[in-house]
């Protein structure tokens, strides 16, 4: 008999501090899932940057996290939260208000820790590359993404969130080895198959639709899911904000590489909600549209010059280096892979798909 995976799936409306605590409580519970004392714990959050005007529809909310670590305190656990945001890290940490939760755990950004080096002659993409020592040394991980549509990779969610575990400018060099969305999937799936998250947390109080992970528009969820699998939160996730699984070629990779059953049992509600998230306007075109735009150049990406500051934060995390400022940014479209790199860090939301 195959045994399934197990996501739980809570309602939980707002981000008061005791609903969030009962929600989460109540999600691991359904999981059964259980710490062990004393042990070394590194929490996952997704930060990406410091985006004022919709921090709470981009950021892992601190409540979600702070939730986590009470338990964590009860079990004796010491605790870390790290990442590493496209953006300023410490201006990041402290926007996202997770540097509040300083009395539970110690604050890491992974490019100032000592790196190790990965090693994988099975992954497809990235054979070799460095992560912060600290990630291969602790005792558990716990993986919390945001519940939020991708302008490349069409969902965003436990398994793109280990992409925050690459340090600094590592993350532009990287992604020069795997253009387009299915290369791209391929790589975060090398990622995770050498970090292997142990359990899964994920906010879906408030998250984003449309062009997310960063430009898109709030939306209220109103869950928390949680599973010891990542690939199965994943999958169920994305279910939710109506998607077919096998069209999120993360997913669908994982799942290639067996890294989570097929099989998925749903924990504290009967079925699966359904909540249409808006998609990204580079998921909108039906299947014959695509053909068609493979024949013209495609839409290119460009500036908003009402909404720029003219800070360089595109240019600077080009990894083709295909953005000059004249003074506003400008795309080279020979050199751009259409990575979305900048639409996803513009802290004003400035860079776009040129609409018709």
């Amino acid at each position: 008999m195959d045994i399934k995976e197990e996501v739980s799936i809570v309602n939980c409306r707002t981000y008061n501090q005791k609903e969030v605590d009962r929600a989460v409580e109540k999600a691991l519970g359904l999981i059964n899932f259980k710490f062990r004392p004393n042990s070394k714990i590194l929490i996952k959050p997704n930060i990406v940057g410091s985006f004022p005007k919709n921090q709470a529809a981009i950021t892992t909310n601190p409540a979600v996290i702070e939730s986590v670590c009470k338990i964590l305190k009860k079990h004796n656990c010491k605790i870390y939260i790290g990442d590493s945001p496209f953006t300023n890290p410490e201006q990041s940490f402290k926007a996202s208000g997770i540097n509040r939760l300083k009395k539970y755990a110690k604050i890491v950004i992974f490019e100032q820790e000592k790196l190790t080096a990965i090693c994988d002659n099975k992954a497809k993409f990235l054979k070799k590359f460095q992560i912060a020592k600290l990630v291969k040394e602790v005792d558990l991980i716990i993986d919390m993404p945001k519940l939020k549509t991708h302008t490349l990779t069409k969902f965003t969610g436990a398994i793109k969130n280990l992409y925050g575990c690459i340090p600094g400018g590592l993350k532009q060099k990287i992604h020069n080895n795997a253009h387009g969305d299915k290369k791209f999937s391929k790589l975060l799936v090398d990622i995770y198959q050498n970090i292997m998250p142990g359990l899964a947390i994920m906010d879906g109080i408030i998250g984003m639709e449309g062009d997310g992970p960063t430009s898109g528009e709030a939306k209220k969820a109103g869950l928390i899911l949680a599973s010891k699998n990542p690939v199965a939160l994943d999958i169920i996730a994305s279910k939710i904000i109506s998607y077919n699984p096998k069209r999120i070629y993360a997913i669908k990779e994982a799942i290639k590489r067996k890294l989570a059953k097929r099989a998925i049992s749903i924990k504290g509600m009967k079925e699966i909600p359904k909540i249409y998230f808006k998609k990204p306007t580079t998921y909108q075109h039906s299947r014959a549209k695509k053909l068609i735009l493979k024949l013209f150049k495609e839409k290119p990406i460009v500036c908003d010059t009402g909404k720029c500051i003219k800070c360089g934060v595109c240019r600077n995390h080009c990894p083709k280096q295909a953005i000059s400022m004249k003074p506003y940014p400008e795309v080279d479209k020979r050199k751009c892979i259409r990575c979305f790199c900048c639409i996803e860090i513009c802290p004003q939301n400035a860079m776009m798909i040129k609409q018709d």
